[in-house]
């Protein structure tokens, strides 16, 4: 069972129909829950697999428990949790605005922070291992790009990914992150 939050857009999305087409049951948690369904409704027309759209807002905790809790009732389990909510903006330094800066944190840091506490939570606690894909960037170390606030998000996803990925380890969950470039 796979959960793929922001899979309504089109990174995240392509990796839940490839996760549908291995195989995997797939929960597709979006905040825009037409794009969840339709997602979902595309894999499991191409792939054959049961799937779920859900709208979630990855910022919100509640949301979050209540996509688990729809999850667990349908499937029992979360077995891979692909963390790939984000937005982006190319706002030049002396331009950001405190309330811009404040939500590129909270939909691309705070969410993965949240997501992983609650579903990796049942994956630490069920047993029996599981995974953890963050989506990262390539712009996270070097400046390769004007999106200040995204790229300082992202070095955050690659520390807490190193974190989480030796504090689970010995319960066989392992916590790795993708870092693409441009597409």
């Amino acid at each position: 069972v796979a959960v793929a939050i922001g899979a309504g857009g089109v990174l995240a999305g392509a990796m839940a129909e490839a996760l549908g087409g291995a195989g995997a049951r797939v929960a597709v948690l979006d905040l825009n829950g037409e794009a969840a369904d339709e997602r979902a409704e595309s894999i499991r027309k191409h792939a054959g697999v049961d799937t779920l759209g859900v709208a979630v807002d990855a910022t919100s905790e509640e949301d979050l428990r209540r996509a688990l809790g729809q999850i667990l009732s349908l499937w029992g389990r979360v077995d891979v949790l692909l963390n790939a909510p984000g937005i982006n903006s190319g706002t030049p330094f002396f331009d950001i605005t405190e309330e811009e800066w404040d939500r590129i944190l909270s939909v691309n840091l705070k969410s993965m922070f949240l997501a992983s506490q609650i579903f990796g939570q049942e994956m630490v606690e069920r047993g029996e291992g599981g995974s953890v894909i963050n989506i990262s960037s390539a712009s996270s170390g070097p400046p390769l790009s004007k999106v200040f606030t995204y790229s300082i998000t992202k070095a955050g996803v690659n520390n807490m990914t190193q974190f989480l990925a030796r504090e689970w380890a010995p319960h066989s969950v392992r916590v790795n992150a993708v870092a693409p470039g441009f597409f």
